[in-house]
């Protein structure tokens, strides 16, 4: 079972394509077979599209996907697909958002899913893929179906819709009066058995054997003079724009790319012909050892030669000389009066004492404000507590004493103006309840269910405000 999952922002656009004619296979006989949503489609649809406008902010509140069947799996009944629908849901945990399943061929169905519940909440859709493969996965052995990891065991990236429809066009694919295959497929076979056929033979051989069936290859060489590995393509074969089309190896086939297919054919053709033809007699192992390590053939400024000796010295059992690495050279350190080189930018020795100077009068400064700030302190509790004595402190004691003998009307007042605002908005509120309310009730019966309402319960709206 595969699970294809796609995001939108209506579920209107999802049922008017469901009960469709469809755009690539015929829907025949389109019916909802599972969902918690009861209705015609449009009003199903409208119902989710409902739910889903509670919360505005999310750009694309409809969650779909079609779960599809091989045809190894026969055709199941509604009542069993709609079993399915169900666990998958339960499983996805959208049980408690508004969802329907819809069905309209004999391989698969369509899920249609609101990611705001009935209450309003959010859905998460977090990690929605893989949840969705457990779950599949899950159904498929407890409905007995084929799985679906055995069935895409891919050797290659699979022929997709639109390229599939791009090849019927150019009179290839199971429906073309030619048996010919996709251009991706028949170059999967081809290039496989030049490989095959190219064995050890090396890279030379390998395209001349693809020259040979009709492919184009191209060697993908990074700057560096690594090859990285090969793109592939065949006559005939372009885009829309008239370009030809060149697809890399590993997009015909995992096993075609270069890390595997340089095993196959060999990296280097002179490197593969010397390993096979390689003698491994005393002869050699004489002829290692005799050989000094000054002229050692592994010492060799030639890379094939040192290799192929390495490699020699190796199989015979001696020791290859190692290489001797020329000495690094000391690189001058800079002075550290160097300015770049000082710690926190030009701050120096020299520096040093100038900043600590600076610094002891900054803690003065911070110091004298801080003993004001006690004095200071000291004579405001002395007024507040009558210690201080005086005709302004007097009147300071009077003043405090008027203001406490207003305070209770003072607080009083405040609680009335606060009492008189919030009147004025409850009644602004309820004019426009009633406002509201009172157009309503003169609105036929069906653009009152649109709006989720009816005449009578506008009338009581509009006389609860009123």
């Amino acid at each position: 079972m595969i699970a294809n999952i796609t995001k939108g922002r209506k579920a209107v656009g999802a049922l008017i394509y469901d009960f469709g004619p469809g755009r690539r296979d015929e829907h025949i006989n389109p019916r909802i077979v599972a969902g918690n949503v009861t209705g015609t489609p449009l009003q199903v649809a409208r119902a989710i599209d409902h739910t889903a406008r509670r919360r505005p902010g999310i750009t694309a509140p409809i969650w779909r996907t079609s779960l599809s069947l091989p045809d190894e799996d026969g055709i199941l009944p509604d009542a069993q697909w709609a079993e399915i629908a169900t666990s998958f849901i339960a499983d996805m945990g959208f049980t408690d958002a508004p969802w329907v399943a819809v069905r309209h061929g004999d391989d698969h169905i369509h899920l249609t899913v609101s990611r705001v519940d009935w209450a309003g909440q959010l859905l998460t859709d977090r990690w929605d893929y893989r949840r969705a493969r457990e779950a599949a996965d899950r159904l498929e052995q407890e409905h007995g179906l084929v799985p679906a990891r055995e069935r895409f065991r891919a050797e290659g990236p699979q022929v997709r819709n639109n390229e599939l429809e791009a090849a019927k066009r150019r009179g290839r694919g199971p429906d073309a009066d030619a048996d010919r295959p996709p251009e991706r497929e028949e170059l999967r076979r081809l290039v496989r058995e030049v490989r095959d056929a190219s064995r050890g033979l090396g890279r030379a051989a390998f395209e001349s054997g693809l020259a040979d069936v009709g492919v184009n290859v191209r060697a993908n060489v990074a700057s560096t003079g690594r090859m990285n590995g090969y793109s592939f393509t065949l006559e005939g074969w372009t885009d829309g724009s008239g370009e030809q089309v060149w697809v890399a190896a590993s997009k015909v086939a995992r096993d075609l790319r270069w890390a595997q297919l340089k095993t196959v054919i060999g990296d280097d053709p002179d490197f593969a012909v010397a390993k096979k033809n390689a003698p491994l007699s005393k002869d050699v192992s004489t002829s290692v050892e005799a050989t000094s390590s000054e002229e050692h053939p592994a010492l060799s400024t030639d890379p094939a030669a040192r290799i192929l000796a390495q490699w020699r010295a190796k199989a015979a059992g001696q020791e290859v000389p190692a290489e001797t690495l020329p000495a690094p050279e000391p690189e001058s350190a800079p002075a550290w009066t160097d300015r770049r080189r000082r710690p926190h930018g030009a701050l120096a020795t020299d520096s040093i004492p100038a900043e600590i100077k600076a610094a002891r009068r900054q803690i003065s400064t911070w110091q004298g404000e801080m003993e004001t700030a006690r004095s200071n302190a000291r004579t405001w509790d002395g007024m507040a507590t009558g210690a201080v004595t005086g005709p302004r402190v007097r009147e300071l004691h009077q003043l405090a004493a008027k203001v406490e003998a207003a305070r209770p009307h003072i607080e009083a007042e405040v609680t009335a103006r606060k009492d008189r605002v919030a009147a004025e908005t409850a009644a602004d509120a309820a004019r426009k309840i009633w406002r509201e309310a009172n157009g309503r009730k003169d609105l036929g019966w069906l653009e009152l269910r649109k709006l989720g309402t009816s005449r009578k319960a506008e009338e009581k709206r509009a006389a609860v405000s009123s």
